[in-house]
């Protein structure tokens, strides 16, 4: 699984202090889909247990465009 970061995720990846570790957990959760140019969500649990969504875009089989991660716990 390839998994490029944009510059806003990158940035809110930080501020939040998640990883890509916790992106990749929940992208591995998720069904089997096929490659499509729009923006998808998919919701799960980083490793320290909080809820996070991941928007991001498929270019390929099994590369990821992660355009955003929004942590709705926190605000």
């Amino acid at each position: 699984m390839n998994i490029d970061l944009s510059n806003h995720a990158r940035r809110r990846l930080r501020d939040k202090g998640l990883t890509i570790t916790d992106v990749r957990n929940v992208l591995q959760g998720r069904g089997p889909s096929h490659p499509s140019p729009k923006k998808r969500t998919e919701k799960g649990r980083a490793i320290s247990g909080e809820r996070i969504d991941v928007v991001y875009t498929e270019a390929k089989a099994g590369e990821f465009r992660i355009v955003s991660v929004v942590t709705p716990d926190r605000r």
